[in-house]
């Protein structure tokens, strides 16, 4: 799949935001909210806690190569045969900073990327003319009618999903969907064998404030039986990769792309987890700091784990676009 990182997705603000009226800038401070020098989101009742700013853009693009990478492909559902073909029409929940819609809707130009996200901070100079972004929360309802996509992605989003919205969410994602189109869900396990400041700030500190706040860390274990929950889908696939950040299980430029993404997401959230650890931020800093040498000199890994399933078809509605294009 090429290179593991690539600088050609970074955040660049456009010459329009630069220019923005006064109204505007009114709206985006209301709609963002800064703590420690960090851009958060500023959604009632929405459990995602890290930021939405350039460093947190980075962060994701860098992550999305890094997934890429590890799984050397961009998703694992059956749909590669679809995806040229016009009229495709595709959903990513949770798009964050549109590294993969960005990435999908560049490598097959003739299907229509929808990213969907609580804030609107995805690239506009090199935004792909076939994506277009919709401001939204999935946990409020997907606000697409029924049998509308050909494939819905999401990943990631353990992080802003609470255990009972789980359902929810994958039933409504089943109602978008056509029959005969695919759903893929990908979540990640927290980390195994990690060392001391490793453990305290991941295996306690970050499943704690998940804990508090009603999210799920060990949601990778259940997107299996999520889907199997649902009677409108079949053919469900689960596929899982082992991933470590030590030195000696992998090349250099894969531990430290792993390890880095950690630790950038560790800073990306010290405002809220130093009250969660209840340490200063010079005491965090020097958690972050040894946690690092720990996951490149240790046997630390996590899990990455795909679920896929098709809608089925019946006997009313067979003329799918994804079955017209086989």
């Amino acid at each position: 799949m090429g290179c593991l990182l690539s600088k050609k997705c970074v955040f660049i603000k456009s010459t329009q935001e630069d220019n923005i009226s006064s109204d505007s800038q009114n709206k985006k401070q209301t709609e963002f909210r800064y703590i420690d020098g960090r851009r958060f989101h500023n959604v009632e009742n929405v459990v995602y806690h890290f930021p939405n700013d350039e460093d947190e853009a980075d962060r994701l693009h860098i992550q999305h190569f890094l997934i890429r990478y590890i799984w050397q492909s961009n998703f694992s559902a059956p749909v590669e045969h679809i995806l040229s073909k016009p009229g495709v029409k595709i959903l990513d929940i949770g798009c964050g900073a549109a590294s993969w819609s960005f990435d999908i809707a560049t490598t097959y130009p003739l299907c229509s990327v929808i990213g969907l996200d609580i804030s609107p901070y995805q690239p506009t100079q090199i935004k792909p003319r076939n994506f277009e972004f919709i401001k939204a929360n999935a946990l409020e309802g997907l606000p697409f009618a029924d049998n509308t996509f050909d494939f819905v992605f999401q990943r990631f989003v353990f992080v802003g999903f609470t255990i009972e919205k789980w359902p929810y969410v994958i039933s409504d994602i089943v109602r978008v969907l056509k029959p005969g189109g695919y759903v893929e869900l990908c979540e990640p396990s927290n980390v195994f064998d990690g060392g001391p400041a490793t453990q305290r700030l991941l295996n306690y500190g970050e499943a704690e404030l998940f804990k508090k706040q009603g999210g799920d860390m060990d949601v990778y274990q259940k997107l299996e039986k999520y889907l199997q929950d649902q009677e409108q889908l079949e053919n469900i696939k689960k596929e899982m990769k082992q991933s470590y950040f030590g030195k000696k299980h992998n090349n250099l430029e894969l531990s430290k792309a792993n390890t880095g993404n950690v630790i950038n997401g560790l800073v990306s959230i010290k405002p809220i987890l130093t009250k969660t650890l209840q340490v200063s931020d010079e005491e965090y800093d020097e958690l972050v700091k040894t946690c690092e040498k720990e996951l490149l000199d240790l046997d630390t890994y996590f899990y990455i784990v795909r679920a896929y399933a098709s809608k089925v078809i019946d006997d009313n509605n067979n003329e799918s676009i994804i079955q017209n294009n086989l």
